[in-house]
C-alpha cells in the first residue's frame, strides 16, 4: 500500500511541476511577434510564400533511400557472420533480398524513380 502511495504522490508532484513550469513560461515569454524572427528560414534565403510546396518525389526518394540503407545494415553482420549462419542464414538474407528488390520493381513501375 506504501508503493501505491509513493506513485500517487510522484503523479501530484509531476503536475504540479508541469502546471507550475506552464505558467512560468507564459508569464515570462514573449509577448509580441516579430516579424524579423519569422523572416528567413534556415538557410539564410527569403521565403518565397508562406508554405513551401514540395513534391512528392522528394519523400518518395527518401523513403527509398532509407528502405536501401537499412538493406545494407542488415546485409554487413550478414557477410561479417556468413559462415556461422550456415545455409538458414543464406535463405533469409535471400528472402530479404528478394522482398527488396520486389519493392524496388514496384517503385519503379510506379514511376517513382523518374525524374521530371
Amino acid at each position: 500500500m506504501l508503493g501505491w502511495f509513493i506513485a500517487f504522490i510522484s503523479i501530484i508532484i509531476l503536475f504540479i511541476i508541469f502546471f507550475g513550469l506552464l505558467v512560468v513560461f507564459k508569464l515570462l515569454g514573449p509577448k509580441e511577434y516579430y516579424k524579423e524572427k519569422y523572416d528567413l528560414y534556415e538557410c539564410g534565403y527569403p521565403r518565397l510564400s508562406e508554405l513551401a510546396h514540395f513534391n512528392i518525389r522528394f519523400y518518395i526518394i527518401a523513403i527509398m533511400f532509407t528502405l536501401f540503407d537499412i538493406e545494407a545494415v542488415f546485409m554487413y553482420p550478414w557477410a561479417v557472420d556468413f559462415k556461422g549462419l550456415g545455409i538458414l542464414g543464406v535463405i533469409e538474407m535471400g528472402l530479404f533480398v528478394v522482398m527488396v528488390f520486389i519493392g524496388w520493381i514496384y517503385a519503379y513501375k510506379k514511376g517513382a524513380l523518374e525524374w521530371e
